[in-house]
């Protein structure tokens, strides 16, 4: 039997949380110290403590599942567990607009559309664009390319010098 952690904590110890929240098993654990947590191993070979009901595994929100020992008294909450939906950021609808405004975003917004848009290609190389022409995206050849440039002008010849050339080639 798998259930969710949140009518876990709703039908034996009386807790209702929101659902629509995100609830992992280690903030679980710091939160609610009472709560007793046994090993796969332990469940597996115990197949009667399943079958009554002393061991359920509980599902997070995140997906993954543990199995955990229900209490000798359960109490049960006097309300169900609500659920608010989570609040999305701002998304524009039109991105075609957002490629015609991105020369007059700040650059912590294009950085934001860059992770936001990384699925889609097309927008992700005229962002990426944007932020090399602002000078604050760089990749490792252009970060190379610039250390060998200021090493040659600093007339220094030596080995570390000749390893950025050969790396830089290769690449």
């Amino acid at each position: 039997m798998v259930i969710s952690i949140f009518k876990f904590l709703a039908r034996y110890y009386g807790v209702a949380l929101d659902a629509g929240s995100d609830l992992s098993h280690t903030e679980l654990k710091k939160k609610y110290k009472f709560l007793k947590r046994c090993s796969f191993k332990y469940a597996l070979h115990n197949r009667d403590l399943i079958q009554s009901g002393k061991i359920i595994y509980v599902r997070d929100s995140v997906g993954v599942i543990f199995p955990y020992v229900t209490p000798k008294e359960i109490i049960i909450a006097d309300k169900d567990c609500e659920y608010t939906e989570k609040e999305k950021h701002k998304v524009i609808e039109d991105n075609f607009s957002v490629i015609d405004e991105i020369e007059n975003l700040p650059t912590y917004q294009v950085r934001e559309l860059l992770s936001r848009y990384k699925e889609k290609p097309s927008f992700y190389r005229i962002i990426k664009a944007e932020l090399i022409s602002r000078g604050i995206y760089e990749n490792k050849k252009y970060r190379l390319i610039k250390e060998i440039i200021e090493m040659e002008d600093s007339d220094i010849n030596d080995k570390y010098q000749r390893r950025r050339k050969i790396k830089c080639k290769e690449s």
